[in-house]
């Protein structure tokens, strides 16, 4: 017996069979995605961030320092601990934070568990270190910290320059927060791959970023 096979038929058969696919996409209806999982798996993220930022404290860790000098570049990751330079001979070190924030080795985080009121060992550790510093001390690491902060957000293309330059707090800490952590602003220098330069008070982007964005 022969058995003759139809090829232009098979062909049309698969064409068809995939156009009908095509109106059929594969989906996830919203009703499967359970809110309770999805705010415990947040929860259990923002946990583990904690941890690994507040061990880096604890342990004393070796901060990463923020500039490449040789380049003149900033480059901003959350999850790794940076020195942001020196208030009264004390280092000022944090960890930018995926969920947002940072933690600080002179406001560390504390975590609360909810509906407990039981002091444990870790909260009373962040109290004792928070008080290890002066307000003045906090008070000047707050302001570095927001810099740092505005930087970060500025990578991340959440804030323009437009807008740090017309932030008093920002403008007035800059230069002293840049000379402790050894960036040049007598020269053209990146945050995250983005070119900007300092000049007169006033931070700009460099012509070169400005043609990319166009």
């Amino acid at each position: 017996m022969t058995v003759i096979v139809n090829s232009i038929g098979n062909l049309g058969w698969v064409a068809n069979f995939q156009t009908n696919q095509s109106f059929h996409p594969f989906q996830i209806d919203e009703g499967e995605i359970d809110p309770k999982k999805a705010e415990i798996e947040n929860s259990r993220k923002e946990y583990a961030e904690f941890l690994q930022s507040s061990n880096a404290i604890y342990q004393g860790a070796i901060p990463t320092q923020l500039v490449d000098k040789e380049t003149n570049a900033i480059n901003i990751v959350t999850g790794v601990y940076y020195n942001l330079g020196i208030i009264n001979a004390k280092p000022l070190n944090v960890t930018p934070l995926a969920s947002g924030g940072v933690n600080s080795n002179f406001s560390p985080k504390i975590w609360k568990i909810p509906g407990s009121s039981i002091v444990t060992p870790e909260q009373e550790a962040a109290l004792k270190m928070r008080q290890s510093y002066s307000l003045p001390e906090r008070q000047e690491a707050n302001e570095l910290v927001a810099v740092f902060m505005s930087l970060s957000r500025l990578a991340e293309g959440k804030k323009s320059v437009a807008s740090m330059n017309d932030d008093a707090m920002f403008m007035q800490h800059f230069p002293k927060f840049a000379k402790g952590i050894g960036l040049d602003l007598s020269k053209p220098f990146t945050i995250n791959g983005k070119s900007f330069t300092y000049s007169h008070g006033t931070l700009q982007t460099t012509a070169t970023e400005e043609l990319m964005e166009e």
